[in-house]
């Protein structure tokens, strides 16, 4: 009889092998139970409806149930913890962030208990929005170029609103880069700063393209984040044609878990990206004045890393 003696080497090799067994096991039954997707703000804003649509159509590529489930609260980092820490990395729950979001935290959340551009990897950049950056009708400039002129010529005397840190960071970097000396306003709730803007209580701020769309003639659009001019806003100018192309847009990626093995993150990427290609994914999208944009889990990060650096590069110069 042959005795096999299991050395500390021979059982590492052993216990490596057998992992690697159960990782390929569990890749090849992907989804054997329903999958949820954790949207980390309330029912019925673009972040929630965005998963909503597209969890119809990668449940029926996946073959199982997908449903929704709503985290919101602190700035949204209770529902984007709540994946990154507190669920198993098997692709079983997602996350459907909104990049700008998940940018900021570094700079302006203290003692968070993950780390936003390395526990949560993006699959796919999903959707994109414009921000634009304008002002009441009733101001005396009708362009952007116009509104420099103006507040150049009235250092100090112009002031600009936001009701988060975000938008006031996105003003910050636009008066910034522009050379302009104005003054920050803060809001504490969105209604009462989009009120503000269309009755000219201030005189410019960054908006959801989508917040502008009830107000009508009576807001100017200056300009717009976007690689390119597009409809409704062929006659407003582009921040890379300003020379600002660092100005981010707003938009939404499908996130997981990281750790999640790779033959997961394929079969999740490989559904996102089919329910991106639906026509009725692309119109609903528009109708949040979104396009899709449906890049690789490469190209996301890339993006999550770009907009966390520029976030970050305000924040210190405005001493947030």
């Amino acid at each position: 009889m042959v005795r096999i003696v299991r050395t500390p080497v021979v059982r590492l090799l052993v216990a490596v092998a057998a992992f690697i067994v159960a990782v390929a096991a569990m890749a090849q039954e992907y989804p054997n139970r329903p999958i949820r997707i954790v949207v980390p703000s309330t029912p019925g804003v673009p972040q929630d409806v965005i998963a909503r649509v597209a969890a119809q159509e990668m449940s029926k590529m996946l073959g199982q149930p997908i449903f929704i489930e709503n985290k919101p609260g602190a700035d949204q980092v209770i529902g984007l913890e709540f994946v990154a820490k507190q669920q198993p990395a098997d692709g079983y729950t997602l996350v459907l962030v909104a990049v700008g979001s998940l940018a900021t935290l570094p700079v302006l959340v203290k003692d968070l208990r993950f780390d936003p551009l390395k526990d949560l990897p993006p699959i796919s950049t999903m959707v994109e929005g414009r921000y634009v950056f304008g002002s009441s009708a009733s101001k005396p400039w009708k362009t952007f170029q116009e509104f420099v002129t103006h507040a150049k010529a009235n250092p100090g005397k112009l002031n600009f609103g936001a009701s988060n840190n975000s938008v006031r960071m996105l003003a910050e970097a636009i008066t910034r880069a522009s050379g302009l000396g104005v003054v920050y306003v803060p809001y504490s709730q969105a209604s009462a700063y989009l009120n503000a803007m269309v009755s000219g209580e201030v005189d410019m701020g960054v908006l959801a393209e989508s917040a502008t769309l009830s107000f009508g003639e009576r807001f100017r659009t200056l300009a717009a984040t976007g690689s390119q001019r597009r409809a409704p806003l062929m006659d407003v100018p582009t921040f890379a044609e300003l020379g600002m192309p660092q100005i981010p847009s707003t938009s939404y990626s499908m996130n997981v878990a990281a750790g999640t093995s790779k033959a997961v993150v394929d079969k999740v990427y490989a559904a996102t990206l089919h329910a991106m290609q639906q026509q009725t994914f692309k119109d609903q999208m528009a109708k949040l004045y979104m396009v899709v944009i449906a890049d690789t889990p490469e190209a996301a990060a890339r993006k999550l890393a770009d907009d966390a650096r520029f976030y970050a590069d305000i924040a210190r110069r405005i001493g947030l």
